[in-house]
């Protein structure tokens, strides 16, 4: 019998801070939010069994020093008009890794979001969304961008409406060291966002990297944290 993960013991709640008066979700910089809207999270490196990146990278994570903090920064921030976020990775020797013919192996941000924090299920409401980041993926020689991808969340009871992600606004910088990347997720794009209403979401985040493995907000492998709402951290819209 496996023994229940650390994390399985709390439930977290985060404030989330409305963003800068001068911020201007559609012309992002790469490094949109300064660290004062960086979300805290487990520092201890535990690599995730789990994830694609997992079988080549479980080596070199095994004789990683470096905290989860120190490798990885999440910032996020929200307006009337939807949320933002900008997510950075440091410390790498190898470049961020791009295939656009198999995106499952790309390094990558994956964010599950629900706009009503509702912890009464375990499955997944027609408020819940999943998307995958790739901060670069190559469309033409020499030539990369950004790209977002909406994902259905599994046996979940009822889905969002449509996801138009062309909508969203994605700025990504490579860095020596790592990257930099900055999404605005309207809300009009976002089933039941409405921060008048409902000052309260539920978000959680994992992030694979080809070098260092497998980074989450809380939960992963063997929990079903991309899929089970009740799962994800409570952020508060303040």
């Amino acid at each position: 019998m496996s023994s229940i993960p650390f994390g399985f013991m709390f439930r977290l709640r985060f404030s989330c801070r409305r963003a800068p008066k001068k911020f201007d979700p559609r012309a992002l910089p790469a490094e949109a939010l300064d660290s004062s809207y960086s979300v805290p999270f487990w520092s201890q490196y535990e690599i995730a069994e789990d994830s694609p990146l997992e079988a080549r990278s479980r080596n070199r994570a095994a004789k990683n020093e470096r905290t989860n903090a120190s490798l990885f920064d999440f910032r996020l921030a929200w307006l009337p008009e939807g949320l933002a976020f900008t997510a950075i990775v440091a410390g790498k020797k190898e470049q961020a890794l791009f295939a656009p013919t198999r995106l499952d192996r790309a390094d990558s941000i994956r964010l599950c979001l629900d706009t009503r924090d509702i912890k009464e299920s375990r499955r997944a409401s027609r408020f819940c969304h999943k998307f995958f980041f790739y901060p670069t993926v190559e469309i033409a020689p020499n030539e990369s961008r950004p790209l977002a991808q909406w994902v259905p969340i599994n046996r979940a009871k009822a889905t969002p409406a449509t996801v138009d992600v062309t909508q969203f606004v994605m700025t990504a910088e490579r860095r020596p060291d790592g990257y930099a990347f900055s999404a605005f997720l309207p809300g009009e794009t976002l089933t039941g966002y409405d921060s008048e209403e409902f000052n309260r979401i539920g978000l959680h985040f994992i992030v694979f990297d080809g070098e260092y493995g497998a980074f989450a907000l809380q939960h992963y492998a063997p929990l079903p944290a991309e899929d089970d709402p009740s799962l994800w951290p409570s952020f508060t819209l303040e």
